[in-house]
C-alpha cells in the first residue's frame, strides 16, 4: 500500500540572503516549455534546425483520450530517457542552447505523476547540469516518496500529479526542491557527480541500471536562473466573478438578448439557433426546454468574444444554472458550455448528477469530473485557461476545483465546424447526445487572467435594535 500523503514541510529554515531573496515566476514564462502535447524528441524550440531531444518511440509514447496533453515513459527495462546534451544544432541540443552555468543558476519543473515502480533506484528521475560543473541536480521518483542522492527528501503518493521544481542558485552548488509550489528541501548539495567529460545534460526518465517504472509527464519547463514558484496561498490570483468586467445577468429587459431563433437583431450581442428557442424569462432566468432532441444554444457574437481574444489570452469564464431535466436515456448531459479561441476550445457538459469535459474528437470521449447534484438549486461553474502553449483550463463548481490541466479538445471543433471556432456558447448542440431543460442566471468573465476561485462578497445587512 503507497503511504499517504504527508504534509509537505520545509526540511530547514530559509537560509538568510538565499532562498528569502528568490524571485517568484511562473513556470508559464520560462524560457524553454515542453507541454507534451507533441513529444519534446520531435521538437525545435531554440530554433537549431535540430530537435532538441531524443529519446526513442519505442518507449516513448504520447497520451491519447483522456490522457491528451501528456507523454509516458516506458522504462520497464533500464536506460530510457529523454536526454539533451547535444552540441548546438544537432540533434538534442535545447539544454545546451538554454546556456546555464553555475554562474546563472537554473531552474527546472515538470508535472509526473508514476504509474509503476520497480527499481531499486526509482521509476524515473529528472537530472540537469550547468555547462561548467559536474555538480549535478538529480531527483528520484518513487511510487511513496521522492529523493535526492540516496536521501528521502519526503514521503507522499506519486501516483497523483504533482508539480516538482528543481533550482539551482547561481554562484552556488546548492539546489532547492519545491513540491506543488511549497518548499520541501533546501540547501541540497550534490544530485549525482557526471564523470563523463560530456556536460550540459539534461535527462528526463531512467538512466541506466537499477532504474525501472512507468510515469507520465505532463510538461518539461527550464530556464537560467533560479526562481521560487509563485504562492499557491496568494490571494491576488484569485478573482470573484462579481469583479468580472464583462457580465449578463439574464435580465428580462437586458436588450443584449433581444431577438429569437435564428434572428439577429440589430444592437443584441448573442444570437440563438433553431430549434427550440431559448427565453430570457422575467424572473431573472434564461431557460431552455428543447422538446426531445432539439439542438437548441445561444452564442457570443464575435463583437463581444472573438475580437478580444487570441489563442494566447488567458481568459476566465463563469456561469450559473440549474438543471430541471434530462431528456436523453443512460447519458446524462442536459447542458454543453464551450468557450474557446480560433486555436483552443474548452467543452464543459453539465448533467442532472455530473460533469464532464470533452477530451478529443470523439463525441464519447469524456471525462467526469463531478458527480454531486445539480437539479436542487443553482450551481456556480467556472473555466480559467492559462493561454500560452499548453492550452490548459481549470475547472471550479461552486467554489470546489474539479478538473486541473485539461487540455483542449480543438480538434473536436475542427472535426464538427470545419475550422476551430472563437465562441462562448452555451446549450444542446447536438440532437444525439445530450439534451434536457435548464436553466442559466448569469454569465460572466474576464480575459485579462486565469483566476482562482473567490468567493463574492457578502452583501451588506444594517441591523438596527
Amino acid at each position: 500500500m503507497k503511504n499517504a500523503i504527508l504534509p509537505l514541510l520545509c526540511l530547514a529554515a530559509a537560509a538568510p540572503g538565499v532562498l528569502a531573496d528568490l524571485t517568484a515566476r511562473d513556470s508559464s514564462l520560462f524560457e524553454y516549455k515542453y507541454e507534451m502535447i507533441a513529444l519534446p524528441s520531435s521538437e525545435d524550440l531554440d530554433g537549431g534546425g535540430a530537435v532538441d531531444f531524443t529519446g526513442a518511440a519505442s518507449w516513448l509514447t504520447l497520451g491519447t483520450g483522456a490522457d491528451v496533453g501528456t507523454i509516458k515513459i516506458d522504462a520497464s527495462s533500464n536506460g530510457k530517457y529523454l536526454i539533451s546534451n547535444q552540441a548546438s544544432g544537432t540533434a538534442g541540443d535545447g539544454w545546451r542552447s538554454l546556456g546555464a552555468s553555475s554562474t546563472s543558476g537554473f531552474t527546472v519543473e515538470a508535472r509526473v505523476k508514476v504509474s509503476e515502480c520497480t527499481g531499486a533506484n526509482g521509476a524515473i528521475c529528472v537530472e540537469a547540469g550547468p555547462s561548467d560543473s559536474k555538480v549535478y541536480a538529480r531527483l528520484n521518483f518513487f511510487d511513496d516518496s521522492i529523493g535526492w542522492n540516496g536521501t528521502t527528501l519526503t514521503n507522499m503518493d506519486t501516483s497523483v500529479w504533482h508539480t516538482y521544481r528543481i533550482v539551482r542558485e547561481g554562484g552556488t552548488a546548492v539546489h532547492s526542491v519545491w513540491v506543488d509550489g511549497v518548499l520541501v528541501a533546501e540547501n541540497l548539495g550534490t544530485g549525482f557527480t557526471y564523470n563523463n567529460s560530456t556536460l550540459y545534460r539534461m535527462l528526463l526518465g531512467s538512466p541506466g541500471s537499477g532504474w525501472t517504472g512507468k510515469a507520465e509527464v505532463a510538461w518539461l519547463r527550464f530556464c537560467k536562473g533560479a526562481f521560487a514558484p509563485l504562492d499557491p496561498n496568494d490571494k491576488s490570483r484569485r478573482k470573484a466573478s462579481t469583479d468580472f468586467p464583462v457580465q449578463y445577468e439574464m435580465a428580462g429587459d437586458d436588450a443584449r438578448f433581444a431577438g429569437s431563433g435564428n434572428a439577429k437583431t440589430s444592437g443584441t450581442e448573442w444570437t440563438a439557433t433553431v430549434g427550440a428557442a431559448p427565453t430570457v424569462s422575467l424572473n431573472g432566468l434564461l431557460s431552455m426546454n428543447p422538446n426531445g432532441k432539439n439542438t437548441a444554444y445561444w452564442a457570443s457574437k464575435d463583437t463581444i468574444w472573438k475580437s478580444v481574444i487570441t489563442p494566447s489570452t488567458p481568459y476566465t469564464v463563469e456561469f450559473r444554472a440549474k438543471i430541471n431535466s434530462c431528456n436523453i436515456d443512460g447519458i446524462d448531459r442536459t447542458l454543453n458550455f464551450m468557450t474557446g479561441t480560433t486555436g483552443p476550445v474548452g467543452s464543459l457538459y453539465v448533467g442532472t448528477n455530473s460533469v464532464s469535459w470533452q477530451v478529443d474528437s470523439s463525441m464519447g470521449h469524456n471525462i467526469t469530473l463531478d458527480t454531486n447534484d445539480n437539479t436542487d438549486a443553482m450551481h456556480a461553474f467556472r473555466i480559467a485557461y492559462s493561454g500560452g502553449g499548453r492550452h490548459a483550463f481549470t475547472i471550479w463548481r461552486d467554489g470546489v476545483k474539479i478538473g486541473e490541466d485539461l487540455v483542449d479538445c480543438t480538434n473536436f471543433y475542427a472535426y464538427q465546424n470545419g475550422s476551430a471556432l472563437a465562441i462562448v456558447r452555451f446549450g444542446v448542440v447536438s440532437t444525439s447526445t445530450h439534451g434536457g431543460s435548464f436553466d442559466v442566471d448569469y454569465v460572466r468573465w474576464d480575459t485579462t487572467g486565469a483566476y482562482d476561485w473567490k468567493d463574492p462578497p457578502k452583501p451588506f445587512t444594517l441591523v438596527i435594535r
